[in-house]
C-alpha cells in the first residue's frame, strides 16, 4: 500500500492530470486550465502555486489534447425565424460562401420564432459545439439577466438584418428607416398624394423602422398616409390587407408593402377586384426577392444587398471569434430602389 502524498492526497498510478494539479494547489480545476490557456488573468501567487504543484507531480500539458480543445469547432450557427421565406435564400448563400472560405460549415436553426427552440439552438454556442452565431430573427436567446444571456453577450454573435435589444451585439444590415422614407419620396415624385402602408407584424423591429420612415417621407412631401393595414410577411396577409384597403372610405392611389411577398399578395388581390396595377393602384415592395421580377406586373421594390449582407455577417462574427476588437460593430450596407412596372403616376380619372 502506497503512503499518501502531500496534504493527504493519495498517490496513484499513471501520469498526473490537471485535476490532480488543482487538488495539490488547492484551486479550482478551471483555474488550472486558465493558467495554461490564459495566464494573464491570474495573480502571480496563484500561478506560482499551480507551477509548484505541476512540478511536484511531474505534470506536463498534453499539447495534442489542448490543440483539439482550442481548435475551431469548424461550424457557425445561423438562427432564422422561417427558412421557407425567400428573403433568406441569398443571405444564406452569402453566409455559406464566407463560412466555407474560412473553413467552416453551417448549422441552420429554423426557430419558427419559438423562443424555447431558439434557446436550445443557442446552447450549442454555450457548449462550444459552434464557433459563433449569426442571428437573423431580431431576438437574443435566453432570458435577460440570466447567466446564459450573460455568457452569450461575451460570445462571438452578430445580428443580421434586424438589430437586437442589446447594443453590445454587432449589427449588419441596411438603414430600413431611410429606405421607407425613400419609397414615400418616390411615390410623391410620381404624383401620388394619398398613400397606404401594409406593415409587417407588430412588435417587429423592421416593421417599425420601415413604417416610421414611410410616414416621415410622406410628411416631408406633403402626402397623407390614409391608413396602415397589418400583415405577417406572407402573400396571404398581403392579399387580405389589400382587400381591406379597397374597403376604406378614402382609397389611396399607391401602396407600400413592407416586404415583397405581401406586395405580391396585394397585386393579386387588386387584380381579383378589377383594380389595375399601376393604373388604378401603384404597389411598391421591399427586399427584391427573385419572384419580384417575374410577377405580373413586375414589382417595384427596395433591393437589399442580401448576399453581401451574409458575407459581411461572417466577416464580423469571424473578427469576434479571432478577438479582433477593433472590427466595426455596426455595418450599414447600401440599399437600392428598383423601378419596375408596378408603380406609375396616379390615374387622372
Amino acid at each position: 500500500m502506497r503512503p499518501p502524498g502531500r496534504d493527504g492526497m493519495r498517490e496513484k498510478k499513471g501520469p498526473a492530470t490537471m485535476r490532480d494539479v488543482a487538488e495539490r494547489a488547492g484551486v479550482a480545476l478551471t483555474t488550472v486550465s486558465r493558467a495554461f490557456s490564459d495566464p494573464d488573468k491570474l495573480s502571480p501567487a496563484t500561478l506560482r502555486r499551480i507551477a509548484d504543484a505541476s512540478a511536484e507531480l511531474h505534470y506536463t500539458v498534453n499539447l495534442s489534447a489542448r490543440s483539439l480543445r482550442k481548435r475551431s469547432a469548424g461550424m457557425l450557427l445561423v438562427l432564422l425565424p422561417d427558412i421557407g421565406n425567400p428573403f433568406f435564400s441569398l443571405v444564406l448563400k452569402g453566409i455559406e460562401e464566407g463560412a466555407r472560405e474560412g473553413g467552416r460549415v453551417l448549422l441552420i436553426g429554423d426557430t419558427g420564432s419559438d423562443a424555447t427552440l431558439a434557446d436550445a439552438y443557442a446552447g450549442q454556442l454555450d457548449a462550444g459545439t459552434v464557433d459563433g452565431m449569426i442571428l437573423i430573427d431580431g431576438r437574443l436567446p435566453f432570458a435577460p439577466n440570466s447567466p446564459a444571456r450573460a455568457r452569450l453577450l461575451r460570445a462571438p454573435v452578430v445580428a443580421l438584418s434586424e438589430r437586437v435589444d442589446d447594443p453590445s451585439i454587432p449589427f449588419v444590415g441596411i438603414d430600413n428607416r431611410a429606405a421607407g422614407r425613400e419609397v414615400a419620396h418616390f411615390l410623391a415624385d410620381l404624383g401620388h398624394r394619398r398613400l397606404a402602408h401594409i406593415a409587417g407584424p407588430p412588435g417587429n423591429g423592421l416593421t417599425a423602422l420601415r413604417a416610421q420612415g414611410f410616414a416621415e417621407g410622406a410628411r416631408e412631401r406633403g402626402c397623407d398616409v390614409v391608413g396602415v393595414a397589418e400583415g405577417d410577411w406572407s402573400i396571404d396577409s398581403g392579399q387580405a390587407a389589400a382587400a381591406a384597403i379597397l374597403s376604406w372610405p378614402q382609397r389611396p392611389t399607391a401602396v407600400f408593402a413592407a416586404n415583397d411577398e405581401m406586395a405580391i399578395g396585394a397585386i393579386h388581390a387588386f387584380a381579383a377586384a378589377g383594380v389595375s396595377v399601376p393604373g388604378g393602384m401603384s404597389v411598391v415592395g421591399f427586399d427584391d426577392i427573385d419572384f419580384a421580377a417575374v410577377v405580373s406586373p413586375a414589382l417595384t421594390t427596395v433591393r437589399q444587398p442580401r448576399f453581401a449582407m451574409g458575407r459581411a455577417a461572417v466577416d464580423t462574427v469571424t473578427a469576434r471569434i479571432e478577438g479582433r476588437t477593433s472590427a466595426e460593430r455596426v455595418r450599414i450596407l447600401p440599399f437600392q430602389r428598383v423601378v419596375r412596372a408596378s408603380a406609375g403616376p396616379p390615374s387622372r380619372g
